[in-house]
């Protein structure tokens, strides 16, 4: 499939344009105005680091594979993004802590449970060995004391899709107490603190989670619930005991920290999850019939996040269409534009969808009256960056739509 590119045209008008341009008469065009018509206002590229946190327990095999078999058209559709997405990619699994603290630390069976194996990763970006090419199943890249393997994956390198493959085929020996929350924010914290995850996050990035998992969250920083994994689970998968303060990690805490500074830096941040939802509804309950739990935690979640969250169902027998809509959700909405403009009436901008329909997109600056309802938010560079246009409202970026913005010169 021929990829979709931003086109950028120069349109050099050499009469007043009134139209486009109100209130501007020939003989007032403002002096910092473009000229030329070889003059351009180019499209930058957007940067997305995309943590995944994924389910390694005992009922997670075919999930798992579910995964991988569409991993290849999930990078695809990220790739052929309307606009630059210069994204990485980084696996961890949900295995933090047994139900015990004092024995949570290692695999009790598979591969990774050898003296010298891997740990838990709690947090730490994990890679699966391949020995002449084939995946070892359930083996963890790590030696002495060090996670090892293609643990940062980037777009547009050859090993890019079949590292992917490999990295999610996780195995089912981590943990019943899947913590998916505490995983993600060890990941951003901790792990990048300690030098375990160092260089994932870059600067300017915008950061998005995905999880996989057929279990509600049952993250327990403060060691609260029963150290007997049945007991343990028993509380994990109660409602009431989900939401009472004290007994798990607050849905609140999670949410103030992916939307505050990471690593300094506002983020931006976009969550998908795809747990036991139910197929038709998105209800949390009741849950679908290859989940262990209601996800109602992770429910809660989506919620604060609003219209940056997408969640669908570990029930459906292929996820082609919900990593089709995470990849959605990854386009940029705000670009960077190398150039400058007098007027953001200048640009006229447009998206061709994929069905071939035309939508005019209307450029307003930042701040004006018009900025709610415009197709598109025009904001010029500061000192520390670059002018930035936003796409919104009707113009929302699709990952297989076109962008085209041409530039009205006077002259």
């Amino acid at each position: 499939m021929r990829r979709p590119t931003a086109t950028l045209a120069d349109l050099c008008l050499w009469s007043c344009l009134a139209a486009l341009l109100p209130g501007c008469g020939c003989d007032t065009v403002p002096p910092e105005a473009v000229t030329k018509c070889e003059a351009k206002i180019t499209i930058g590229s957007a940067a997305t680091d995309i943590l995944f946190v994924i389910d390694e327990s005992g009922s997670m095999l075919e999930e798992q594979q579910n995964l991988h078999d569409n991993l290849g058209d999930f990078v695809s559709a990220l790739a052929r993004s309307p606009v630059k997405n210069d994204f990485r990619v980084g696996v961890t699994t949900t295995s933090v802590e047994n139900f015990d603290p004092a024995t949570s630390a290692t695999y009790g069976a598979g591969p990774n449970a050898c003296a010298g194996c891997a740990p838990y990763p709690q947090g730490a970006r994990v890679a699966i060995e391949r020995a002449n090419g084939a995946v070892v199943p359930n083996k963890l890249w790590y030696s002495a004391g060090a996670w090892l393997g293609p643990r940062i994956l980037d777009s547009g390198t050859a090993a890019l899709v079949p590292d992917f493959e490999a990295n999610v085929l996780l195995g089912t020996n981590g943990t019943g107490k899947e913590e998916p929350l505490r995983a993600a924010r060890l990941a951003l914290s901790a792990r990048i603190a300690d030098g375990t995850n160092a260089g994932f996050l870059r600067p300017g990035a915008r950061l998005a989670v995905v999880i996989l998992t057929d279990e509600d969250d049952c993250s327990d920083s403060n060691h609260r619930l029963p150290t007997s994994a049945s007991a343990g689970q028993d509380a994990c998968h109660d409602p009431v005991r989900k939401f009472q303060a004290g007994q798990m990690d607050s849905i609140d805490d999670f949410v103030a920290f992916l939307t505050g500074p990471i690593e300094g830096e506002a983020r931006d941040p976009v969550l998908a999850v795809i747990a036991g939802f139910n197929m038709t509804t998105g209800a949390a309950t009741p849950r679908c019939s290859t989940s262990f739990d209601a996800p109602t935690r992770l429910d809660a979640l989506v919620t604060a996040l609003g219209t940056n969250a997408f969640k669908d169902s570990i029930c459906r027998a292929t996820f082609h269409d919900s990593l089709m809509s995470i990849a959605d959700l990854l386009v940029p909405q705000t670009v960077p534009l190398q150039g400058a403009l007098p007027d953001p009436r200048m640009l006229a901008v447009s998206l061709k969808k994929a069905s071939g329909a035309v939508v005019g997109c209307p450029v307003a600056a930042k701040g004006s009256a018009d900025a709610a309802s415009a197709g598109a938010v025009y904001a010029p560079p500061t000192a520390d960056a670059p002018a930035t246009l936003t796409f919104q409202n009707a113009c929302v970026l699709g990952s297989s739509d076109q962008v085209d913005i041409r530039i009205v010169c006077a002259g």
